[in-house]
């Protein structure tokens, strides 16, 4: 497999393959530009360059239901890419060698 920057720089969260790991997926395409997948199969391994932003909303706009942070999302994670901030609203990865982005509660996202 050739691996651009993009990919190499990118972080975000590796996933087992179930429908609710997709409707995460998909809401982190709407919330976020450049997001590479990678379907191994068994996980789905998401790449976003520099940063990944993931609203709890967004998950619930595409389920259609109630989800919880934290909870609904760690049974499905079995891994990620960089650093990683969870709150009762978002997930926030971001690379080891930068500043933290703002989280969606901080910029009023």
């Amino acid at each position: 497999m050739n691996t651009t920057d993009s990919e190499r720089r990118g972080v975000g969260p590796v996933l087992q393959d179930t429908p609710f790991a997709e409707a995460v997926v998909a809401a982190i395409h709407d919330e976020n530009e450049n997001v590479v997948v990678h379907n191994e199969g068994a996980y789905l391994r998401v790449l976003v360059p520099g940063a990944c932003r993931l609203s709890r909303a967004a998950v619930q706009a595409v389920t259609g239901r109630d989800v919880h942070f934290p909870g609904d999302l760690e049974l499905i994670m079995s891994s990620f890419t960089g650093l990683m901030r969870l709150t009762d609203q978002s997930a926030l990865w971001w690379l080891a060698d930068e500043t933290p982005p703002q989280t969606f509660e901080e910029d009023g996202d």
